[in-house]
Order: structure tokens, then sequence, then C-alpha cells
């Protein structure tokens, strides 16, 4: 007899948690004026396990709700962050063709002031990269396809960025003003100072050095260096940089000042490539893209 009742114990005590409730609610739902005393003593049994029951089977619905409202919250928070993005996404695109038609729209003011030279727009492809994070060569996506050859002036709306080193039927490179293979015939605009801008391309410097044999007026910092077109290269009155500082240098017979290009090759996107040119504006201001 004890095998019997240990063996359907887990059974027979399932049946009664489940079968009480039931019969509580049945007696408690009854809405009778009398009742037998088995009935109240049944109700009064019962209660406490109702309760109980009525407790668990709240706690579960509860819980229930809760995951459900959030894996929906879940669910809109990941819809959230998908338009976030796509709403950023946008904006960079925008910003960036912004950026993109300021540039253009400065280039073609470059040629509307230069109207009587000849010159092929080209973007920049590529960038070659210094262990110190400098540009010191780039390359366009024009070539001798488009009339372009070695030696040929590269400038932007800011100013000189180089000439052409190398081109092949697509494709050119320009070796920057500030490579130290670099020499431009420049002068201080306003000023009756005249000499060679050299390139200083190394790891401490990324500029130029103006080198001039007589000095007729002072040189103050940020005065203007343009090209004074005596290389007959570059056309006169293009700005190549800014004086970085008063202190001249004596090396032999020459005088040197630091110079900061006017260009910045890092943020290079387009370009002109200046293939052809019938005129040297007059220098008694500074020329014409002087400041």
């Amino acid at each position: 007899m004890r095998d019997i009742l240990r063996k359907y114990r887990d059974t027979a005590t399932t049946l009664v948690v489940l079968i009480l409730p039931l019969f509580s609610m049945y007696f408690h739902g009854k809405v009778r004026d009398n009742s037998t005393v088995f009935e109240r003593t049944l109700v009064a049994l019962t209660a406490p396990a109702q309760r109980v029951a009525a407790l668990i089977v709240g706690g579960i619905q509860d819980v229930w709700t809760e995951y459900i409202n959030l894996v929906g919250l879940q669910a809109a928070n990941e819809e959230l962050r998908n338009e976030n993005q796509i709403l950023l996404g946008e904006a960079l695109r925008a910003k960036k063709l912004k950026l993109e038609n300021q540039r253009l729209k400065s280039l073609l003011g470059f040629r509307e002031r230069y109207a009587d030279l000849k010159t092929v727009p080209a973007r920049v492809i590529a960038k070659d990269i210094s262990p110190y994070y400098r540009v010191v060569k780039i390359v366009l996506d024009a070539g001798r396809s488009d009339a372009v050859s070695e030696g040929m002036p590269v400038v932007t709306h800011e100013g000189v960025v180089g000439r052409i080193s190398r081109a092949t039927g697509n494709f050119s490179e320009v070796m920057l003003a500030v490579d130290s293979r670099s020499n431009i015939n420049v002068t201080i605009a306003g000023k009756g100072v005249s000499g060679v801008l050299r390139g200083v391309g190394d790891k401490n410097d990324f500029g130029g050095s103006f080198r001039f044999l007589h000095q007729s007026e002072p040189v103050e910092q940020n005065d203007t260096v343009v090209t004074s077109g005596h290389d007959k290269v570059f056309p006169a009155g293009l700005e190549v940089g800014y004086i970085a500082s008063a202190t001249v240098r004596q090396n032999g017979l020459y005088y040197e000042y630091d110079v900061n290009p006017a260009v910045n090759f890092s943020t290079l996107e387009e370009v002109l490539v200046i293939v052809e040119r019938e005129r040297e504006p007059d220098l008694e201001n500074g020329g014409e893209n002087s400041r």
C-alpha cells in the first residue's frame, strides 16, 4: 500500500492542486443565501490556495506581458537605429555634395578670372603619403589623351599645386610645390622682392624656402608669395604661399624666408592643369590673385 501511495503521490498532489482551485472558484462564484457546513468548510480551506493560484497566474501574466513589451521595444529600437543610420548617411552625402559644389564653384571662378588660360580639369584619384602622414605626390585622372604633358603647371583656386612630373594616356603624376626638387620663380606681392621658392619636403618641414639676393622693402609675416612668371612655366600672379616668419636667414650670398604653402594638399580633390597660357598679369599690385 505504501508503495502504491509513494508511486502515485506526485500525481495525486498535482490533481489536488489543480482540482481544489476549481472547486473553490465554483463555490466562491455561487450566489446563495444558504450554504451547507461542507461548502463553507471547503471554501475556507480552498481560499488560501485560490489566492496563491491567482497570484501565480497573475505573476505569470505580468512576466509574459513584460516580455512581449520588451520584445516590441527592442524591435522598435532596432528600427530606430536603422533609420538613424540611413539619415546619418544621407546627411553625410549631402554635406559632401555641398562641399564639392563649393569647390567646383571656386574652380569655375578661377577659370573665369583667368579666361585666357586654357585649362583641363582633373580629379585627384590617388595620394602618396610619407611616413609622417604628409602628401608627397598626387595622381590625376587626366593624361596625354587630355593634352596633358610633363612640366605643365597644376593649380587650384587656392593657388599653385605643382607641375606635371609624368603623364601617360589617361593619368598623370604631380610634383608638389613643396617637393625638394621644385623651384618656382616668385615675388612678394606688392613689394619689389623677387627670388626663387624652393620646396622643403623633409621630415622636419613641409613648405618652402624663399631665396633672394636683394631686399628692397621689409618682408613681414603672412606676406603673400606669388608667381613672377619669369620661369615661363607658371603664369604671373598665382599664390604660392605666405611668409611663415619675419625672421630672415643668410645662406652665403642669399637671404631666406620660410614659406607656408597656399594649398592644403591633404584635402585636394579637384585641380586645373594649365595646358596653354597667353598673358602675364600686371604685378604692380601683386597680381590678380593676391590678397
